[in-house]
């Protein structure tokens, strides 16, 4: 069985632990011998936001990945490399496509999929207010799944809740009221990713059989068909909203079936995810161009 979301969600956290955030200028993942789109994203989001540096991996196969994953070397054909959302245009329906190309979905599993990436993509145009977004994925032919992560740096889940005066006990509350379909009293349209991120979550996750995590501010949430589970991280390490997916493109899903909303709940105890610096000496550290 693959590790999920959260195990690679967490070695990013184990990245930023590495660093004094604030400070230090390149970033050092050599303590990550296997990197995937949950790991990437959040990563290459972080080096935008902050004008950050990555060091080349100590690993030649590990770093001749991630050259290929972020368009620097040629990829393969299970590869969507490191996108950027266009800040002006709804590229969704061009993003969704090539998306696609990847995964080699049964055709009764390619509505759901085109449903899922076009009202994530689209979304992030509707509520994020972001100045970057970027999109990465990566097909596993073994396992048939697909990892799909989409990240803006806009105004995040729990910044939506402040904004439109909706309380929350916590970041993490606020997700996953944001899953639930939490709306506004104004005018009743819905917060973050709203009534459309439920039929995600239910498609990925009681349709598909797959995985969907959330970061945004300081909480993450992972959703599975069994379990929900979410942790507090600190400052600063998510700027805006992550939605990362793992579906497998061989499931015959009902969309119809999915929409019809669910309520997620979140465990009663919320663990922190501390930060723990260890700082890293930069001597001689080559970046990645």
């Amino acid at each position: 069985m693959s590790p999920a979301l959260m195990y690679n969600f967490n070695k990013y956290i184990k990245i930023m632990n590495q660093h004094d955030i604030y400070n230090d200028e390149i970033i050092n993942i050599d303590s990550c011998d296997f990197i995937t789109p949950t790991i990437i994203l959040p990563l290459m989001s972080f080096i935008y936001n902050y004008n950050k540096r990555i060091k080349e991996h100590e690993n030649p196969i590990v770093n001749d990945y991630l050259h290929k994953v972020l368009g620097i070397k040629k990829h393969t054909d299970t590869t969507f490399p490191f996108r950027w959302l266009d800040e002006t245009t709804d590229n969704s329906e061009e993003l969704t496509k090539e998306i696609l190309s990847i995964m080699n979905p049964i055709p009764e599993m390619e509505q759901s999929l085109k449903y899922i990436f076009h009202e994530i993509i689209t979304n992030v145009y509707d509520h994020s207010s972001f100045d970057n977004g970027f999109v990465i994925g990566q097909y596993w032919p073994k396992r048939n799944e697909t990892d799909c992560c989409f990240m803006d740096n806009g105004i995040s889940i729990p910044g939506s809740f402040k904004k439109a005066g909706i309380p929350f006990e916590n970041d993490c509350d606020a997700i996953i009221q944001a899953v639930n379909g939490m709306s506004t009293k104004d005018n009743d349209e819905f917060i973050g990713r709203g009534t459309g991120l439920n039929t995600v979550v239910n498609i990925v996750t009681q349709g598909a059989r797959g995985i969907v995590l959330i970061a945004s501010g300081n909480g993450v949430v992972e959703i599975t068909k069994n379990h929900v589970i979410a942790r507090k991280i600190p400052d600063d390490y998510i700027k805006g909203t992550l939605v990362s997916l793992r579906v497998n493109s061989n499931k015959t899903i009902d969309i119809y079936e999915h929409m019809i909303g669910r309520e997620y709940v979140l465990p009663k105890k919320i663990k922190r995810i501390k930060k723990k610096p260890i700082y890293v000496n930069e001597k001689n550290m080559k970046e990645v161009k």
